[in-house]
């Protein structure tokens, strides 16, 4: 019976996995101390003294202009949505998004009962939105629904709602009950 000899094995499959490893980890490790963040050092309760630094605030919310939509003419007459009332749920949403932004930063510092707090005091400022538009809002969902024409301020008011929903499924997730 002939006698076989080992098979040699080949070293370049062990070498290159080796290197590919090390890439990886190399790369954990750079992207794990990137951004200048470290773990060890609280954030400062005040950023604003003595760090030169301006807390993120966020731009007002500019109300949205609306143009009006064609349709059939409504069965039933849309209620009154002034200016002032749009400009008042803009206001309240530049509240909740402050107080939301507060909240985020309460807890990546740590303190989540202080984050809680301020995400549930921005769910009542979206509350106070929401009760404010809500008959037009009732009346804007039947017009979309029958396809009614509307005025340009119900296009607005369209554009409003869809911040206020976002924000609040933000708030919903971080805490805000």
């Amino acid at each position: 019976m002939p006698v076989r000899s080992a098979p040699k094995s080949n070293p370049m499959p062990l070498i290159l996995g080796g290197i590919g490893l090390l890439v990886v980890v190399i790369v954990l490790v750079v992207m794990s101390q990137g951004g200048g963040k470290g773990g060890s050092t609280p954030a400062p309760a005040n950023p604003v003294a003595g760090s030169g630094k301006q807390p993120h605030v966020p731009a007002a919310t500019s109300l949205p202009t609306g143009t009006a939509k064609a349709g059939k003419t409504p069965t039933t007459p849309p209620p009154a949505l002034t200016q002032d009332t749009l400009q008042k749920a803009a206001s309240l949403l530049d509240e909740a998004k402050t107080l939301f932004n507060d909240g985020v930063r309460l807890r990546t510092s740590g303190d989540n009962a202080g984050a809680r707090t301020k995400q549930s005091t921005a769910k009542d400022k979206i509350d106070e939105v929401k009760s404010l538009l809500a008959t037009p809002l009732r009346w804007q969902e039947e017009a979309d629904l029958e396809g009614w024409a509307m005025p340009a301020e119900y296009g607005a008011l369209g554009k409003l709602y869809g911040e206020v929903s976002s924000l609040e499924n933000k708030v919903r997730k971080s805490g805000g009950t």
